[in-house]
């Protein structure tokens, strides 16, 4: 008789063994037919190993212990008065056999090899001196018992590996799937960073080139310059401080996206501090999401981070953020400026790509026939 460990895991599993054990207890007492009091304590002193068995799920600290030394016990109850006890294929009571099976799986599964090994081979061991003492297997012929013995042992033995391995590889898969969650989790944050570091670094560099070029010639248009780049790094800082606390806390940074046009409108006034004459034209729906949000406001930022940076000569920057018919979001950054180097690639753009793949929209950026422009169609409502 096997009882396996089946699609129960863990502490699930151990109340339909304890309903099996119950039920084996139960039927022993039915066979006994008027028990004795010899009888009544071998039926008694099967009771630890099941409590055992079914405790093995949660601790395992005395299962072994408590069983050998009621098997022990037991097999001199049965020789010292002759108990005559139902038996299926081991020397064991049939309650007995199945509580052992079940510690013997349960151990295999749970515990470290050499644990797993002490504990089966005690197990072993007395059942080996059971069946010498109970039924005397030395000076008897009783193959049948002896084989089924065998049998049953390497069942739960074979089961408790089968579980074994499995939870090695669902331990596997989990690690694997954290370590591609922290991977892409790293990839965003990176992406994020440099988003905001581009963006208010790029201000601050080319509002203090521009002092240092007019600081000669006109010392009083430098100095007005300063309040730009104080105000640009007191927001970078800001925003590093919102980054910083979003990995110490696991926190969403919703902040940036509360007021969506209104952060669109203060990123294009730093953009016409910086001396960049600037349109902007934004028809946005009553609710945009927070994350489609974010994506947003960060695709306009980068893209003039970009012209700042890369952009020869522009006269003029246009913004748009409007609906489109289909029910999507459409941003549109252009400038009529030649074309830089670094516009044919880099990170701005790759994680430009990237933020609206996530969202299932879709995004173009190349140069035009005056300038350059970036495109991205972000859909309101889920992936399209």
């Amino acid at each position: 008789m096997v009882l396996p460990l089946s699609a129960v895991d863990s502490h699930r599993g151990q109340w339909p063994i304890a309903a099996a054990l119950a039920l084996l207890m139960l039927g022993e007492l039915v066979l006994m037919n008027g028990p004795g009091s010899a009888e009544a304590l071998v039926w008694l002193l099967s009771v630890p190993p099941c409590i055992a068995a079914v405790t093995s799920f949660k601790s395992r600290a005395f299962t072994i212990p408590v069983t050998v030394a009621s098997v022990f016990v037991s097999s001199f109850v049965i020789r010292l008065f002759h108990v005559n006890l139902p038996t299926l294929l081991s020397p064991l009571t049939v309650a007995e056999t199945a509580a052992c099976l079940v510690l013997t799986a349960v151990i295999v599964r749970e515990e470290p090899r050499r644990a797993a090994t002490w504990s089966v081979g005690s197990l072993m061991a007395v059942s080996f001196f059971a069946a010498i003492v109970r039924d005397n297997w030395l000076s008897s012929s009783n193959y049948n018992e002896m084989l089924g013995s065998l049998v049953l042992g390497f069942m739960a033995v074979g089961t408790g590996l089968y579980f074994r391995a499995r939870d090695t590889e669902s331990g596997r898969l989990i690690a694997a799937a954290v370590t591609d969650a922290q991977k892409e989790e790293r990839i965003a944050l990176a992406r994020e960073l440099h988003d905001v570091v581009a963006h208010y670094v790029t201000a601050i560099v080319v509002q203090a080139q521009a002092a240092l070029e007019v600081s000669d010639d006109d010392p009083r248009a430098a100095h007005r310059l300063l309040p730009g780049i104080v105000r640009s790094g007191t927001e970078a800082l800001g925003a590093m401080r919102r980054l910083v606390g979003t990995l110490r806390q696991g926190e969403n940074d919703d902040a940036a996206t509360t007021d969506l046009a209104a952060d669109v409108i203060s990123t294009v006034e730093r953009t016409r501090e910086l001396g960049f004459e600037t349109r902007l034209r934004i028809d946005l729906p009553d609710e945009v999401p927070p994350e489609l949000g974010r994506s947003v406001l960060r695709l306009v930022q980068e893209s003039l981070t970009n012209v700042h940076k890369h952009a020869q000569g522009p006269t003029m920057i246009d913004v748009e953020i409007a609906r489109t018919p289909a029910g999507a979001l459409r941003v549109i950054v252009a400038d009529d400026g030649r074309p830089g180097e670094l516009n044919q690639g880099g990170y701005g753009l790759v994680g430009m790509r990237e933020r609206v793949d996530l969202l299932g929209g879709l995004f173009s950026a190349g140069p035009r026939e005056n300038g350059w422009q970036v495109l991205a169609e972000l859909p309101l409502e889920g992936k399209k």
